[in-house]
């Protein structure tokens, strides 16, 4: 992984805060497995997609390009998100 420790254990832990904190159940797997997610129109890889969603729910889009662009690309950040993020299968 090309990522830093420091900027994945950074991001696991906002990640982690963004789920603790998800009453609303915006994140839940389930609901991106059944296409139950804003803007479900054909995605072709589900497992991308809900982790940038995820991604981007949980630090801000000025943060990601601060820190994480500069250095990587996003195959890198996404290799880093599938490792925090639960798998998705699409099931619609």
């Amino acid at each position: 992984m090309k990522m830093t420790k420091e900027h994945f254990n950074e991001l696991k832990e906002k990640i982690e805060h963004r789920f603790s904190a998800d009453t609303q159940g915006l994140l839940n797997p389930e609901k991106y497995e059944s296409g139950d997610f804003t803007w479900n129109y054909p995605v072709k890889d589900l497992q991308k997609r809900y982790c940038f969603d995820v991604l981007y729910m949980s630090v801000p889009a000025s943060w990601v390009c601060r820190e994480l662009y500069p250095y990587l690309n996003d195959d890198h950040i996404f290799t880093a998100l599938k490792a925090i993020c639960p798998k998705v299968t699409k099931k619609y």
